[in-house]
């Protein structure tokens, strides 16, 4: 086994963060998407874990969650390569959305700037996911989606007195 817990398994997460910030394209998403879907088993298999880590993941993983959705289908889509659900996956209520395709346009993705650093982050392809019509950025899904991996393995483990919220630049170690 590549990794012995949740945290380094996150730890994974982070790093293929850190090169999508540097340069946004489809095979590093493809690893956080997978990386992201999986640390949910980790989690919940894991004892090290506190009570309150593992509430805020199944406050993440639920049905409504539009990035839970995206990450899971996603990551189901990629393995499985367009293969049906089992019939038990099939008779369970089906999510408020569906995620029916992703939109690439290479070097097309202009990111944005971290002032006062004036750095810019996310730059690289354009990348959309189709959701029932409507179309989400694939960047603000990978930073909504860190952030709360983020919150479960950086904050949750602190006493909440003790707990500093970081900034969007502390997020981004810039």
């Amino acid at each position: 086994m590549l990794h012995k817990s949740s945290q380094e398994r996150y730890e994974k997460l982070k790093k293929v963060f850190g090169r999508l910030m540097e340069h946004f394209n489809a095979d590093d998403l493809d690893e956080f998407v997978q990386t992201a879907n999986s640390l949910r088993e980790w989690i919940r298999r894991d004892g090290t874990v506190t009570q309150e880590q593992s509430a805020a993941l199944e406050r993440f993983v639920v049905q409504e969650s539009l990035d839970w959705q995206i990450c899971h289908q996603l990551a189901n889509q990629q393995k499985h390569a367009g293969a049906m659900p089992r019939l038990k996956a099939r008779l369970r209520p089906a999510s408020n959305l569906v995620v029916k395709d992703v939109h690439l346009k290479p070097g097309c993705g202009a990111g944005f700037v971290l002032p006062p650093s004036m750095r810019v982050i996310g730059a690289g392809d354009e990348i959309e996911i189709e959701c029932d019509g409507r179309s989400e950025s694939a960047l603000a899904f990978v930073i909504r989606t860190f952030r709360h991996f983020h919150y479960i393995f950086e904050l949750a483990p602190i006493p909440v007195s003790q707990r500093v919220i970081p900034t969007f630049m502390q997020l981004f170690n810039y």
